[in-house]
């Protein structure tokens, strides 16, 4: 939604990430949330645990992953 904001500082970052030209290190974090599931918990196990990961890390996964799997096949055998 608000891509033309912030697009372009995404771009760079990820770019930079998968160029080699920066270290993932600072964006690899994920943030572990509970979220109640009844109105006043009291319990543990009456919480959701909620994985919050950076979306630019995201990205940048994604990036790799789809780039690894045109040389996959050429490198690995059966």
């Amino acid at each position: 939604r608000h891509w033309e904001i912030c697009g372009d500082d995404v771009t760079k970052v990820v770019l930079k990430i998968v160029e080699g030209i920066e270290s993932a290190a600072c964006i690899n974090e994920t943030v572990l949330v509970l979220i109640p599931k009844v109105k006043n918990p009291t319990l543990l196990s009456q919480f959701r645990p909620i994985s919050l990961c950076n979306v630019l890390y995201k990205i940048a996964s994604k990036v790799i992953a789809n780039r690894l799997k045109s040389v996959l096949p050429d490198i690995i055998s059966e």
